[in-house]
């Protein structure tokens, strides 16, 4: 029998992090907590779920106790396996936001009561004898309160739990949790190992070539506009929405704003378009340069080369800065309409 773990990770790209991480399981060195921090939808979530579902699997619980391994980590078919995927494992808490009975929308942020009732839990027999993992997704939305609860346990650590916390920024977390957690930084995914992995996956090397593009290093992305294509439709249409915003008139900018926080659009989705703004911006900026084959959205080149004589390369550099400091902002919750208005009427 085979000593060597063979991991069943499947993430694109992020060598030094799953290296980093399969060390800590085949030496048994878990932290008891990490923040798996970086820009959305770069794989950080995938990678806390493999690496939790790795401890949980029956094969390492097997090597744990003969230093023999059975199969792969996670192997996906064990009874743990199974059960994590359906988000049923007794010693796996997942803490969201909870749902809003008014509205049916989920919650600013996340309560202080729900961090005492899983502190609670965790602190009782584990009902597997294995690892509780907790795993918090958007741990940059705990409150004051639940993040000063969530400290208490993190200074004293509970035996064998292992706490994920997964957030966009580590800088929207205090600095006293900062401390007592492992800090993995996420960062974009190359093109070439997004294109390499859709022609893996059946893509066309047109196809693949303009996902990878317009993934803009985010592997999660890329997927999800090659299985469904309406996501794709989806992505072509925004973005022709927003670059005619850029050649817009100050009416046409109020009635995208109005469009845009009438409806009660929550900050996640703001922050969405203006990633994609960004990148319509640092295209622009590339078609006044004349280096079209960079370019995210190769679909737009004709539409892109119209600004060329528009806005001047200072002009959309000090726009592209705005819109960064626009989406820190919307992440500390700031009023999205007068954000939205400073930004968008003074491009």
């Amino acid at each position: 029998m085979s000593t060597e773990i063979d991991f069943n990770w499947q993430i694109i790209g992020h060598k030094r992090i799953k290296q980093f991480l399969q060390r800590n399981v085949v030496n048994e060195s878990i932290s008891h907590a990490y923040l798996f921090f970086g820009p959305a939808k770069v794989g950080k979530t995938s990678a806390a779920k493999k690496f939790a579902q790795s401890l949980l699997c029956e094969n390492y619980d097997h090597y744990q106790k003969t230093r023999e391994v059975k199969g792969a980590l996670p192997c996906g078919i064990c009874s743990a396996c199974v059960q994590f995927d359906k988000k049923i494992y007794p010693d796996l808490y997942i803490v969201e936001r909870e749902i809003n009975e008014k509205t049916g929308k989920k919650k600013g942020q996340i309560a202080v009561g729900q961090i005492r009732e899983l502190l609670g839990k965790v602190a009782k027999r584990s009902f597997m004898n294995s690892y509780k993992i907790v795993l918090i997704p958007e741990a940059q939305l705990l409150s004051q309160e639940a993040s000063n609860c969530l400290l208490k346990t993190l200074e004293e650590p509970t035996p064998r739990t292992i706490i994920i916390l997964i957030s966009p920024s580590k800088d929207l977390l205090l600095s006293t949790i900062l401390s007592r957690v492992q800090l993995i930084k996420f960062l974009p995914v190359t093109r070439q190992s997004i294109y390499d992995y859709l022609l893996g996956r059946g893509a066309s090397r047109n196809l693949a070539k303009e996902l990878a593009s317009m993934a803009q290093g985010r592997p999660t992305m890329a997927m999800k506009m090659f299985n469904k294509e309406d996501k794709l439709t989806e992505y072509q249409f925004i973005n022709k929405e927003l670059l005619q915003l850029l050649g817009s008139g100050i009416i046409d900018r109020f009635q995208f704003i109005e469009k845009m926080v009438g409806k009660k659009t929550n900050n996640e989705e703001i922050i969405k378009k203006l990633d994609y703004l960004s990148a319509l911006t640092r295209d622009v900026l590339l078609t006044v340069n004349y280096r079209d084959d960079l370019l995210t959205n190769q679909f737009l080149v004709q539409e892109l080369k119209q600004f060329r004589d528009k806005y001047s390369v200072k002009r959309l550099s000090g726009f592209l800065g705005k819109i960064e400091q626009a989406k820190r902002l919307l992440l500390q919750n700031v009023n999205p309409r007068l954000l939205l208005e400073n930004l968008l009427l003074n491009i």
